[in-house]
């Protein structure tokens, strides 16, 4: 209801460079990060692309801050979808996520003997990908260990993308956007966006292999 009431309140299409979108967020006042940590949260849901929405904590409020506030958005939205499906949404989601991601019993398996060490080497590799969100939830992992696993893995993703972007803004001139100040967290980014969508993809996307029969 509040992204629907900042979308019939602003004409977005003038917010297009970062001064005007600082100057939009200035105008909530104190309410700014609480609109922004709003809109992470809603990304998560929504399964709007998260990095960018992080990345652009970066390019309104500076590394520290949209760090800070990035995180918070995160973890509320990624404990928000898992409090959903294990609570509420179960029964529904149970049958829509085991017809599609066919190793959701090993998934379980491992998150039940090693919940905190697989949370966080899964958010240290996926960030905070949909289908993850949505899968643990299914899971008999711990909440308290989800919840630990999340937020120290998803530290290193938000503080590069919140870095960089920050960075962006502080261009002087196109030359400057080859210096390793650049190049090195740019890379990053690629990188993790890069690994995210393979290790999404081989974690629920392949079908297993089905058991050889006896021919005997």
């Amino acid at each position: 209801m509040a992204l629907l009431w900042i979308y019939s309140n602003y004409d977005f299409s003038k917010y297009m460079n970062i001064d005007e979108m600082r100057a939009l967020i200035d105008s909530f006042d104190l309410y700014g990060p609480l609109v922004f940590i709003g809109l992470c949260i809603a990304g998560i849901f929504l399964h709007l692309p998260e990095i960018i929405l992080i990345a652009l904590g970066g390019l309104l409020f500076g590394v520290v801050k949209g760090f800070i506030y990035g995180w918070i958005g995160v973890i509320a939205g990624s404990t928000g979808t898992f409090l959903c499906v294990r609570y509420i949404m179960r029964d529904a989601f149970q049958k829509s996520l085991e017809s599609r991601f066919h190793r959701l019993q090993v998934f379980d398996e491992r998150l039940a003997e090693h919940g905190f060490l697989t949370v966080l080497l899964l958010r240290l590799v996926l960030f905070v990908a949909p289908p993850l969100n949505w899968a643990i939830g299914l899971t008999r992992v711990k909440f308290c260990q989800y919840f630990a696993g999340s937020a120290l893995g998803v530290i290193p993703g938000i503080a590069i993308a919140c870095y960089f972007a920050d960075s962006i803004t502080r261009l002087k001139s196109m030359e400057t956007l080859f210096t390793w100040k650049m190049v090195v967290p740019a890379g990053l980014v690629a990188a993790l966006i890069i690994i995210s969508g393979i290790s999404a993809w081989r974690l629920f996307g392949k079908k297993p292999i089905p058991p050889s029969q006896d021919t005997r």
